[in-house]
């Protein structure tokens, strides 16, 4: 009788027991139907977004609308405004129904650099370090001066101008018209420079020289790539996307805002010679014409 009345007791426990876990169960379930079916506001695209479009032409168009979507059909980091944004573009296309997040939009100039030139001027790129960056301390917005540095080969250390070179290649001529023949001793030597005229500083210049080539020039950007170093590459092979890394180089670059005549300056400078960057105010400093320096006079 004993043993009877302990099974029910048990049989008992276990039904409550059963009953529990099964309304617990029936709770989570519920509770997870209603969380999934919980409606979240999305900025949603009416119609397909071209690339670059402005968030206030796509307000202003209602090209965007803000519905209210199942959790379970909510894309991650889905935006559920636009407030804030109305001078963001469209990074990428967006396609009808699709949902906005923040990667897809952002500031035009990180799109397009083409919107931070100043009217009237290009951009152009240069090589930078460190060294001749002043330390990295140069942001973008900035205004530096461009000095070059000219240092020719050695048997080049002096570049007669124009002028006088005209002049020697004339007086040549008349030589050689007065003879038919020109014979070896009749050949011009030394003797035949003027070397007066050849004294005189206004007809030559002097290598190595560094002058300084460009004043308040804006920093528009500065940024860095990978350049392959590779074998390979070296010797005008095609380099597969799985290079290895410690085979690239990184380079950076600085690009400014120049005049075309600027720019041919610069580049000129660059291919020849080597270019300095000098930090100047964020107003700017006054021009001053620099004779540049040289090993004549830069002990004066």
């Amino acid at each position: 009788m004993k043993i009877r009345i302990v099974l029910l007791l048990l049989a008992i426990i276990f039904g409550i027991a059963a009953v529990v876990g099964v309304m617990i169960y029936l709770n989570n379930v519920k509770s997870s139907i209603e969380e999934e079916g919980a409606l979240f506001n999305v900025v949603v695209a009416v119609e397909d977004i071209a690339l670059e479009t402005r968030v206030s032409d796509m307000l202003d168009s209602k090209t965007v609308e803000i519905r209210q979507v199942p959790k379970k059909y909510v894309i991650e980091n889905a935006m559920e405004s636009l407030e804030g944004y109305e001078d963001y573009v469209a990074k990428t296309a967006i396609s009808k129904g699709e949902q906005f997040t923040v990667k897809k939009l952002g500031k035009i100039e990180e799109i397009r650099i083409s919107f931070t030139v100043p009217e009237g001027f290009i951009a152009v790129s240069i090589p930078y370090d460190e060294i001749r960056g002043v330390s990295n301390l140069i942001k973008p917005g900035d205004k530096v001066n461009v000095i070059g540095t000219f240092t020719p080969g050695q048997d080049e250390l002096v570049l007669f101008n124009k002028d006088l070179v005209t002049q020697v290649i004339l007086e040549m001529k008349e030589s050689e018209s007065e003879s038919e023949i020109v014979t070896e001793s009749e050949t011009p030597t030394s003797d035949f420079f003027d070397m007066d005229a050849i004294l005189d500083e206004e007809n030559y210049i002097v290598y190595p020289a560094a002058k300084t080539l460009l004043w308040n020039v804006e920093v528009l950007c500065i940024g860095s790539m990978k350049a392959d170093t590779s074998e390979q590459n070296k010797e005008g092979g095609s380099v597969t996307s799985g290079a290895s890394s410690k085979d690239e180089d990184e380079i950076k670059t600085i690009t400014l805002a120049l005049t075309p005549e600027q720019a041919e300056t610069l580049v000129f400078s660059e291919e020849l010679g080597k270019v300095w960057l000098a930090l100047v105010p964020a107003e700017g400093i006054n021009e001053e014409e620099t004779g540049g320096k040289t090993y004549l006079d830069i002990l004066e």
